[in-house]
C-alpha cells in the first residue's frame, strides 16, 4: 500500500478572487505528524483542531481547539495496562480515541486530515467519518456541504514524503510540498554521505517495552539511512510483538527504545526498568552503554 487520500467528499478549495490564491481554510488535524506536516506547507494559522496528543509547533497550537479524547495516558498508566486496553479495544472493534463532537461543530472545519494506518495512534477512520456526518453535516449528507476527510496511509519513508504532497495538493500549494521534500532528501542525503564509511552496527528499535514491539513501517528505512543495520523487519512492515527470547537471539549492538505516543521523560522511566532483568542486562548494546532513548512524540 502507497500514501493516498481516501476523499469521503470531493469539493474544490475557495478562490482569494483579488489575488487567485486559495482562500483560508478551516483545518482539522487528527494526528499530530499531520499538524506538522500542514504546518511546513505553510497553513498552520489555517488549523482550527487538533488532537490532545499534537504539541509542535507551537504556531499550530495557539488558538487551536482540541477535539479528541483518549482512554489512555502514558504519564498515568503503565504499558502492561495500556497494552491490555488496546488489545481489549482492537478485539472488540472500538476506538480507543473519540471526538468531542461538540469541539468538533464548534470549530466547524472544512477540511479534515487523519488516518487509517493504525487505529492504536489515533481516532478511527470510520469514527472520524461517522462524526463528522453526524455533527456537523459531513460527507454523507445529499447536500455535500460538510469537511473534506482525507485520510494519509503512509507505510515506509517515501510514502511520508508523498503524505506531504498529499496534504499540499488538497489544499492547492502543491509547490510548498516540493520545496519541503526537497529540503527533506538533501537532509537524508546529507547523513546518508557522513556514515558511508562508517561501520554499520546491528541496530535493534523498539517500540514498545513490555511486550516489545519492533520498529515497523518507515524505522527500518530511518534505520538504514543513519548507517546501521536492520533486522527486526523490512521497510513497510507493521510493528510486531516479540518475545524478550527473540530479542536476547537478536542481541543488537545498538538500541534504540521509542515506545509509540510516548515522550522522553517516561521512555527513560520505562527504560531502566530492563535494567531488572537479567536478559537485558546481558545484551551486548546494554554492555556496551550503547541504548538511547528518543521522544516518541516527535
Amino acid at each position: 500500500m502507497t500514501a493516498s487520500s481516501s476523499d469521503s467528499n470531493i469539493v474544490s478549495p475557495p478562490v482569494d478572487v483579488d489575488n487567485q490564491q486559495p482562500a483560508p481554510r478551516r483545518i482539522v488535524s487528527l494526528l499530530p505528524s499531520i499538524t506538522e506536516i500542514l504546518s511546513s506547507i505553510g497553513v498552520a494559522d489555517q488549523i482550527v483542531g487538533i488532537t490532545h496528543e499534537c504539541d509542535y509547533p507551537p504556531e499550530a497550537l495557539e488558538g487551536a481547539e482540541v477535539v479528541t479524547t483518549s482512554e489512555i495516558s502514558p504519564y498515568t498508566m503503565s504499558q502492561e495496562e495500556i497494552h491490555k486496553i488496546v488489545c481489549t479495544s482492537l478485539r472488540n472493534g472500538d476506538s480507543l480515541y473519540g471526538i468531542n463532537a461538540k469541539a468538533l461543530q464548534s470549530v466547524n472545519p472544512d477540511i479534515v486530515f487523519t488516518q487509517s494506518l493504525c487505529d492504536v495512534c489515533a481516532v478511527s477512520y470510520p469514527v472520524v467519518l461517522e462524526t463528522c456526518a453526524k455533527i456537523v453535516g459531513g460527507p454523507l449528507t445529499k447536500e455535500g456541504i460538510g469537511p473534506k476527510v482525507i485520510s494519509m496511509e503512509p507505510t515506509n519513508l517515501a510514502d511520508v514524503l508523498t503524505t506531504i504532497r498529499v496534504a499540499a495538493n488538497a489544499l492547492d500549494r502543491p509547490e510548498f510540498a516540493e520545496t519541503v521534500i526537497s529540503q527533506i532528501e538533501n537532509d537524508l542525503d546529507t547523513i546518508r554521505n557522513a556514515v558511508d564509511t562508517l561501520p554499520k552496527p546491528k541496530v535493534a528499535f523498539m517500540e514498545w517495552h513490555s511486550p516489545i514491539f519492533t520498529g515497523g513501517h518507515w524505522i527500518p528505512d530511518m534505520v538504514e539511512i543513519a548507517g546501521g543495520e536492520y533486522e527486526m523487519c523490512n521497510s513497510g512492515d507493521r510493528s510486531v510483538a516479540m518475545t524478550s527470547e527473540e530479542f536476547s537471539k537478536l542481541n543488537p549492538e545498538v538500541i534504540i527504545v521509542g515506545p509509540c505516543g510516548f515522550s522522553l521523560e517516561p521512555t527513560i522511566r520505562d527504560t531502566l526498568k530492563m535494567y531488572k532483568k537479567d536478559w537485558w542486562r546481558a545484551l551486548k548494546a546494554v554492555k556496551d552503554e550503547r541504548v538511547y532513548c528518543v521522544d516518541g512524540n516527535s
